[in-house]
C-alpha cells in the first residue's frame, strides 16, 4: 500500500489533534499568520484518507511546487519532529526524561544551581516511578555535584555515602533487567527466525535457555519490568516447546500480573500482549473461559497512542474471527468481519505487514464460511496483488491455500487441477517450511492422486487426525492457517 511507505504521511496521521493543534500554533507563530507551501501541503495530508501524490500534484497546479516537493516534504517532516520535541508530546504518551536532563545540565551551566536541585528531585521521582533507572544513575551523578558545592548541606540525609548505596542498587535493578531481557531476546529470535531455517537445532538452544538458573527466581527480581521480562519468558518459552497448556498457565500469570502489579503508566502495551497470549493460548487448547469476557474488555479499551491502538485492534480482530469461525456462529463471523475492516481502514498506517495480511487472509476466508464467494474472490484476488513479488513466501502461501479452498466450493474443479499444482510447486520450491506448510506440501501431494471425491473426503479425515497432532509455531499466521484447515476439512 503506497500510504504505508511514505513517511511524511505516516507521521501526519500518526498525530493526535494535541500535536496536529501544537504544530499548527507553532507555525503560525513564526510564520505571523500567512500560511506557507508546507502548511498547507499538512493541512491537505491531513484530510487525506490515502497517500495519492497524482491528488496532491492536481490541487497545487505550480510546476514549481512539483519541482520542489521533495525538499517541501524533507523540511516539513523534519518541522513536525521539531514541533513534538518542543511540545513535550509524543505518540506514544511517553515523557523522554533525557531531554528534561539536558535542561537540568543547561540551568547548571549558567549557575542556576537551586533551581536545578529542585527539577532533579521532580526527575528523579518520575524516573523511579516509570523505571528509567539510567536517567536515576544520571541524576544521581547531578546530585553528587551539588553536594560539593554544598547544595545540601540543610539535607544531612542527602550523602555521598547514601548515593553511591542508592547508586549500587539501581545498578542491580538494571543488571537484573538487562539479564531477563537479553535472554526474552535470544529466545524471540530463534522462535522467529533460527526455528525456520534450522528447527531441530532452534529447538535445542530454546531448551538450553530454560535451563538458565537466573530465570528461576522471580520474587528474587526487584523491578516491574524485569518480573515482566520473566513472566513474558517463560510464557513465550512453552510457547516455543509447544507446551499450550503450560502456554496458558503462564499466560494467565503474566496477564494477572499486568492486573494487579503498580505498573510504570506508560505501559498500557504490556496489558494488550497479556491479553493476546491469553487468547492465543485458548484457541490452541480450546479452553475458553473468560475468552469472550477478555475479548469484550479489550474490545471496549480506548487507548490515545495510534500504535498501540493497533495493536489492540489486531488481537481482537483476528482472534475473535478465528473464535467465531471455530464456533461456526455466522452472526459473529459478520461482525467481525465488518469490525476487521473497519479498523483496517481507521489504523492501516500502523499495522505491521504480518498482522495485515494474516487478518486479510481471515477476512477472506470469513466471507467464504459464509459462503459470501463474490466477497471472498474479491478480496483473494486483492490479497494476490498485493503479495506479488513478496519476499515473505508465507504470507503468499496463505493467500494460494484459501483460493483452493474458495475454488474448490464454488466447484471449479478443472482450474482447481491447475491451481493444486501450482501451489504444491510454490510450496515445494520454499526456503524454508514451517511444520504446517510441510502438512500443506504433504496434503496436497495425496489429493493430486484422489481422482474422486470419495477419496478425497477419506484422505481429508486421515489429515484432519495429523492436523490435530501437529507441533507448528503458533504465530499469528501459522495459528490462523492452521485453524482454517482445520475448519475446511471437517466440512
Amino acid at each position: 500500500m503506497e500510504q504505508q511507505q511514505d513517511e511524511l504521511f505516516q507521521l501526519i496521521k500518526a498525530l493526535n489533534k494535541s500535536e496536529k493543534k501544537f504544530f499548527t500554533q507553532y507555525v503560525n507563530l513564526y510564520e505571523k499568520g500567512s500560511s506557507p507551501m508546507y502548511l498547507q501541503v499538512f493541512d491537505f495530508f491531513n484530510l487525506e484518507e490515502s497517500y495519492d501524490e497524482e491528488k496532491l500534484f492536481k490541487k497545487f497546479r505550480d510546476p514549481l511546487f512539483k519541482k520542489n516537493y521533495a525538499v517541501t516534504k524533507h523540511y516539513l517532516k523534519n518541522l513536525i519532529v521539531k514541533t513534538l520535541r518542543h511540545g513535550e508530546l509524543t505518540v506514544r504518551e511517553d515523557r523522554d526524561l533525557t531531554v528534561f536532563i539536558l535542561d537540568v545540565k543547561r540551568l547548571m551551566a549558567k549557575g542556576l544551581f537551586g533551581m536545578a536541585k529542585k527539577m532533579i528531585e521532580k526527575l528523579k521521582e518520575e524516573a523511579y516511578t516509570e523505571e528509567k533507572f539510567m536517567d536515576v544513575v544520571n541524576l544521581i551523578a547531578m546530585q553528587r555535584g551539588l553536594i560539593s558545592m554544598g547544595y545540601y548541606r540543610h539535607q544531612p540525609e542527602v550523602n555521598l555515602d547514601v548515593l553511591d548505596e542508592e547508586e549500587e542498587m539501581v545498578i542491580e535493578k538494571i543488571r537484573q533487567l538487562r539479564e531477563v531481557m537479553n535472554l526474552s531476546i535470544k529466545l524471540y529470535g530463534l522462535m522467529n527466525y533460527e526455528m525456520l531455517a534450522n528447527p531441530d537445532e532452534a529447538r535445542k538452544a530454546i531448551e538450553a535457555l530454560g535451563k538458565k538458573k537466573t530465570l528461576k527466581k522471580l520474587e528474587e527480581l526487584s523491578s516491574a519490568k524485569a518480573k515482566h521480562t520473566f513472566l513474558n519468558f517463560w510464557t513465550l518459552y512453552y510457547c516455543a516447546i509447544g507446551d499450550y497448556k503450560k502456554y496458558l498457565e503462564w499466560a494467565n500469570k503474566k496477564l494477572e500480573f499486568v492486573k494487579q502489579e503498580k505498573l510504570p503508566p506508560t505501559v498500557s502495551n504490556w496489558l494488550i500482549l497479556g491479553y493476546n497470549h491469553c487468547l492465543a493460548a485458548s484457541l490452541l487448547t480450546n479452553e475458553f473461559t473468560d475468552f469472550e469476557a477478555r475479548l469484550k474488555f479489550l474490545e471496549s479499551m480506548e487507548l490515545q497512542s495510534h500504535f498501540h491502538d493497533a495493536d489492540r485492534f489486531t488481537t481482537v480482530s483476528i482472534f475473535g474471527l478465528l473464535y467465531a469461525i471455530k464456533q461456526n456462529n455466522e452472526k459473529k463471523i459478520l461482525y467481525y468481519i465488518n469490525y476487521s475492516n473497519d479498523g483496517l481502514h481507521r489504523l492501516s498506517p500502523f499495522i505491521r505487514k504480518a498482522f495485515n495480511y494474516t487478518l486479510r487472509s481471515i477476512i477472506a476466508y470469513g466471507n467464504l464460511k459464509l459462503k459470501d464467494y463474490d466477497k471472498c474472490l474479491v478480496q483473494v484476488n486483492d490479497l494476490m496483488a498485493l503479495t506479488n513479488g513478496e519476499t515473505r513466501k508465507d504470507y503468499v502461501g496463505h493467500v494460494k491455500i484459501i483460493n483452493l479452498m474458495l475454488r474448490y466450493e464454488m466447484k471449479e474443479y478443472q482450474f482447481l487441477t491447475y491451481l493444486l499444482k501450482n501451489t504444491y510447486r510454490f510450496f515445494m520450491h520454499y526456503l524454508f517450511t514451517s511444520p504446517i506448510h510441510d502438512f500443506v506440501i504433504a496434503y496436497m501431494k495425496d489429493a493430486m492422486k484422489a481422482k474422486e471425491e470419495k477419496k478425497l473426503l477419506a484422505l481429508n479425515e486421515v489429515y484432519l487426525n495429523k492436523l490435530h497432532a501437529l507441533k507448528f509455531q503458533p504465530t499469528e499466521a501459522d495459528l490462523a492457517l492452521v485453524m482454517m484447515i482445520e475448519d475446511h476439512l471437517k466440512k
